[in-house]
């Protein structure tokens, strides 16, 4: 108890030194933590999409022909995607759905409408994500299979059109086409890059046709086995896309569709620096960012070394003295490694509570959303999608090593001063 009592004496008989190491720190871990923050919750697996690491997405295909010197790229067409991603070892299942939302106006009969955002589905998207229904029930395959004039609902759009979400059986009009409401979901965080939409309705059978130049609207979605290679999966993908080009090839000559490394897992699709016609350079990402870590962890660190040497020499003739009552070198490295540890521990606690409050009221300014959806406007990320707690504790241990590498050897040094010499430094 004493031990601490002394470390808690010097640290208040220092205030300036103590709180501005403490600010340093916070600095530092505030960053990190702020940055990793951004990133995670772009990726961060959460209702609906909970198995979001283990899921891989195709979606684009590059065409080009050579011969006649053209090239066009954009979304696939349904039969060529199952071309591509069905029955593939190490995928559990895979499933279908329209790429991008399309807007239509949505409303009761004889009232106005409003533009909302609208998805199509197969039966097997509602198994692969878990949707938190409301009320209802998703779609089945005879339903899809059958293109039933039938739709999901989100809460918010249900208390929109309705004033009331328990709306089952109900009837709304999407382009002047009656619909019945089969179910109602909660609603979802726009930073989800496969699920969000106002309104679903099944991948009926017009959607599921081939066009002639196999391009659509259709993202494809792998669940991967829990021990599935990646690496093997996408080089089975590249394997049927050069079995496609030779049938292609025999349909138009010179054309060809190019593979850029698809399916692609979700960092890469919320990287978003590729096209339809180009290859993410995944390594590249991962350097930047291992770089942007190592900056915002050293550059605060190395002021608060700085510090931490600036508050040993002032404390000099301290150290003399407490070497002349009888203190043992041990003891008073050890002190100053406590108070080292303290400093450590607050400013990190502090600087992570800094990047809550920073990222939680300022979401819209670090998630901006480009969707269309009318009943999440805002990002919004839960503590689920922002934290976790093995970044942090790693950005802590960091911090407490570079303080710990600072504040040991001018301790030490300190520590081995003779106590006249010491104390006659201080004069």
């Amino acid at each position: 108890m004493n031990y601490f009592k002394q470390i808690w004496y010097e640290m208040r008989h220092q205030k300036m030194m103590t709180w501005v190491s403490i600010s340093g720190t916070a600095l530092s871990i505030f960053l990190v933590m702020a940055f990793y923050m951004g990133d995670k919750a772009k990726t961060a697996a959460v209702a609906p999409e909970s198995d979001r690491d283990r899921i891989l997405t195709g979606h684009y295909i590059d065409l080009s022909n050579e011969e006649v010197g053209y090239s066009m790229s954009g979304g696939i067409s349904y039969e060529t995607a199952k071309r591509f991603y069905e029955g593939i070892e190490g995928v559990e299942k895979t499933v279908y759905a329209s790429g991008w939302p399309e807007t239509m106006n949505v409303g009761v009969r004889g009232k106005k409408t409003i533009p909302l955002s609208v998805k199509k589905t197969d039966s097997g998207f509602w198994r692969m994500f878990d949707f938190h229904f409301i009320e209802g029930k998703p779609f089945d395959a005879a339903t899809v299979e059958s293109g039933e004039k039938r739709v999901i609902l989100t809460r918010s759009v249900a208390r929109k059109i309705f004033s009331d979400e328990k709306v089952v059986g109900r009837e709304i009009m999407m382009q002047h086409v009656p619909y019945v409401v089969q179910g109602v979901v909660e609603d979802m965080s726009p930073l989800l890059k496969s699920t969000p939409s106002d309104v679903y309705m099944p991948l009926g059978p017009s959607d599921r046709t081939d066009s002639e130049n196999h391009m659509g609207n259709i993202y494809a979605y792998l669940l991967l086995a829990p021990d599935a290679d990646v690496n093997a999966i996408r080089g089975e993908v590249e394997s049927r896309y050069k079995r496609f080009n030779i049938v292609i090839e025999k349909e138009k000559k010179g054309l060809k569709a190019i593979y850029h490394g698809q399916p692609y897992d979700a960092q890469t699709i919320a990287a978003a620096d590729y096209g339809s016609n180009t290859t993410p350079d995944n390594e590249s990402k991962k350097n930047r960012t291992y770089i942007i870590y190592i900056v915002l962890l050293l550059l605060p660190a190395i002021n608060l070394s700085s510090m931490t040497r600036s508050r040993l020499r002032h404390r000099v003739s301290e150290i003399g003295v407490r070497r002349a009552y009888g203190a043992s070198r041990l003891s008073i490295v050890n002190q100053i490694l406590g108070e080292n540890f303290i400093i450590t521990t607050a400013g990190g606690f502090i600087g992570l509570l800094l990047s809550f409050v920073f990222m939680l009221t300022l979401n819209n300014l670090f998630f901006p959303t480009d969707t269309m959806l009318d009943s999440v406007p805002d990002a919004n990320p839960t503590l689920e999608m922002l934290f976790t707690w093995n970044v942090f504790l790693v950005a802590l241990v960091f911090c407490f090593v570079l303080n710990l590498l600072s504040a040991f050897v001018p301790a030490w040094r300190a520590s081995r001063v003779e106590p006249a010499v010491a104390i006659a430094r201080s004069k």
